[in-house]
């Protein structure tokens, strides 16, 4: 009895293995069948009515899907006319991003530090957001970049800007809105007491309402996009204070509010004339099919509201090295794995260190239609990992359609860990 309870245990993870089973015994793709849809990364294509790029990585703690990131970034930017990029990163600490980009304010690591998650305190998102200083100083007012952050799970650059905008058209309101939110910060933010995190929810959400009581006289004593900015400060603040406070699925929630900020993100750039954002994330929260079976990601929300306007990219490698929080010690350790699924091994046989493969193109293609059209492992390594992950596929990726996941995918050969900031 004992012996098939502990086997009960493991009966839902046969699906998942079978799977993967079925993918590696997959006859090779040829080399040339490969080389006709494996291309570089500079002769990807994407339609001018494309309005929102989402580009995945594989894991959050390699360095070639920072540097893939920027190199997509730069063709968007030259190509297509894009002039925002946001990341899976605090909305308030995008905003100091923001400031040294167009700015100068501050420096790039310091810049870096500010989005406020490890995974992006590294030399490699340093140089993504000095990439972005140096094309703004170049780049006439209309044209420049400009950086934002989606995500909310961190309250005191939100509590910052807040106040800063209060300051100048209400300052009576600044020392009461502060002490109503001592409560929600950085410092605490995981492990606050839930009735403290519960009444400052109640605090920045009568704030809003007080923000939405005197919206015309505030947008007079400053103006509406300078608005518009405070509220969405106080909106990261009640978000993630209604994702510590207990109320509902907090991934599932989370992912609703990063689509409902992207939405918020595109259509703020479409007021100031700009209009085209790029975001960046992880392969779950940008891939469109919704496959994970905990929650439905980010990117299957946008590809329901923006239809082909979105535009989604993965990310996979062959082998990776890469940095990620141990999830025994919370130390930030390095782990290997690799990913030989039938796709992957498909992109091998094309010989290429980084390529990219539009979907298009697969379906197109007689060898790789049958692996496009059927469920692949998809790297997919969030920022908490244990050494026992890496012994299967499984541990680490997500079964996905790539051709209903993605309109494109960017593979690497061998991926290397990011080269961390000093604290």
């Amino acid at each position: 009895m004992t012996w098939v309870k502990l086997n009960l245990r493991w009966v839902w993870m046969l699906p998942l293995l079978v799977s993967w089973l079925l993918g590696a015994c997959t006859p090779r793709v040829t080399a040339e069948n490969a080389r006709r849809a494996f291309r570089p990364l500079d002769e990807l294509r994407i339609a001018d009515t494309v309005t929102l790029v989402g580009m995945g990585e594989a894991t959050h703690g390699n360095a070639e899907f920072v540097s893939l990131r920027r190199e997509v970034l730069e063709l968007l930017v030259t190509r297509y006319g894009f002039r925002a990029f946001a990341i899976e990163g605090d909305f308030g600490g995008g905003q100091v991003v923001n400031r040294y980009v167009l700015e100068g304010v501050g420096t790039a690591e310091d810049a870096a530090r500010a989005i406020g998650f490890a995974i992006y305190r590294t030399q490699e998102m340093a140089e993504l957001i000095e990439w972005m200083r140096q094309y703004n100083q170049a780049a006439a007012p209309e044209a420049r970049i400009h950086f934002y952050g989606f995500d909310m799970q961190r309250y005191d650059n939100n509590i910052n800007g807040l106040t800063a905008y209060l300051e100048q058209v209400d300052p009576d309101a600044v020392a009461g809105c502060r002490q109503a939110l001592a409560d929600l910060n950085d410092e605490t933010v995981f492990d606050q007491q839930v009735d403290k995190v519960r009444a400052g929810l109640q605090a920045i959400q009568k704030i809003r309402a007080d923000l939405q009581a005197n919206k015309a006289a505030y947008i007079a004593a400053s103006s509406e996009e300078a608005f518009d900015l405070a509220d969405q400060f106080a909106a990261s603040i009640e978000e993630n204070a209604t994702l510590r406070s207990g109320q509902g699925n907090y991934s599932q929630l989370r992912d609703t509010y990063m689509a409902e900020k992207v939405s918020w993100i595109l259509k703020f750039e479409q007021r100031a004339g700009r209009g085209k954002v790029m975001i960046a994330g992880h392969n779950g929260h940008i891939e469109k099919s919704a496959a994970a079976a905990q929650y439905r990601s980010m990117g299957s929300r946008l590809s329901e509201t923006y239809g082909a306007q979105y535009y989604a990219i993965g990310a996979d490698f062959l082998e990776s090295t890469f940095n990620s929080a141990d999830a025994a010690s919370g130390e930030r350790k390095q782990f290997s794995v690799k990913n030989r699924s039938a796709l992957n091994r498909a992109f091998q046989a094309a010989g290429m260190e980084t390529a990219c493969l539009e979907m298009s193109a697969a379906l197109e293609n007689d060898a790789l239609r049958p692996l496009v059209t059927r469920k692949q492992a998809v790297s997919a390594i969030g920022d908490s990992f244990s050494a026992w992950n890496a012994y299967l596929p499984l541990f680490y990726s997500l079964q996905m359609v790539p051709a209903e996941a993605f309109d494109a995918m960017i593979f690497v050969r061998s991926a290397h860990p990011t080269t961390l900031l000093p604290q």
